[in-house]
């Protein structure tokens, strides 16, 4: 019995909450990969995880899912201390970790740094999709004045439906029920949150949230929106901007 519970601690020292080893960032300057100020964790990982949302294998796990702040080009790369083997216990097999993000992050990510460093250059490039619908400040007592852009996305903007396949990963952390959608389908209509910083004298912009809206067909010859899922990103959460979204959004119909 004391071997048994011997064998049962070293192999709780193999398991991780996921929500604490998954580490996302919005990215804008180079020196925020090593910030862990700019680290946020996912609220749920049971969709991906289990509903434990606990990993098996591993010591010190960190799963990095990097986004730069506009375009969301991302970074992946899962890091450990130690991994169980099978010389600590037969059949100890680690989970899967890398692929189960890769079931849910769309092709394209890199998992090299220096690849990541590169496609951050190319950040200043990045505009916002669509149609601007509205423009607001935000007082900051950091940064003063803050300027925010509401726009209006169609899914024909070159680039928008790669992009879309980004941001809605963060789904999957923010709302329990969190199911991806068929953004093919021309009934969708994508309301986008910007906000405009500067960096080294040129204006680039940052996600902060959006909205999905779908256009349920009414007979005989009308349609009905519907809110399906709206997300501001946690470093941007407090501040305001999912009022000032659905209030864009509501002016946007019922103009």
């Amino acid at each position: 019995m004391a071997a048994v519970n011997t064998m049962e601690k070293k192999l709780a020292e193999y398991k991780c909450d996921t929500n604490e080893a998954l580490c996302l960032k919005l990215v804008r300057f180079p020196e925020d990969v090593e910030d862990d100020s700019t680290t946020f964790h996912p609220e749920y990982s049971h969709q991906i995880y289990g509903d434990d949302e606990v990993a098996f294998g591993y010591k010190g796990l960190q799963i990095q899912l990097f986004y730069t702040a506009g375009n969301l080009s991302t970074l992946f790369k899962v890091k450990y201390s130690s991994k169980v083997t099978e010389v600590l216990y037969v059949g100890s097999n680690p989970d899967d970790i890398e692929g189960k993000i890769r079931e849910i992050v769309p092709a394209g990510f890199t998992c090299n740094a220096d690849d990541f460093s590169s496609l951050l250059e190319k950040e200043a490039n990045f505009k916002p999709f669509g149609t601007l619908l509205h423009t607001y400040t935000v007082h900051s007592e950091e940064a003063g004045e803050l300027t925010y852009q509401i726009h209006k996305a169609e899914v024909t903007c070159p680039g928008f439906l790669e992009y879309h396949e980004r941001l809605q990963t963060f789904l999957m952390w923010f709302i329990e029920t969190a199911s991806f959608i068929d953004a093919d389908d021309d009934r969708w209509d994508f309301f986008l949150v910007f906000e405009k910083y500067n960096k080294d004298g040129e204006t680039l912009y940052a996600t902060v949230g959006y909205m999905t809206v779908y256009n349920y067909y009414v007979y005989p010859d009308k349609t009905r929106p519907r809110v399906s899922q709206m997300l501001i990103l946690p470093p941007f959460q407090g501040e305001g901007h999912g009022a000032q979204l659905l209030e864009a959004v509501h002016r946007f119909y019922c103009s």
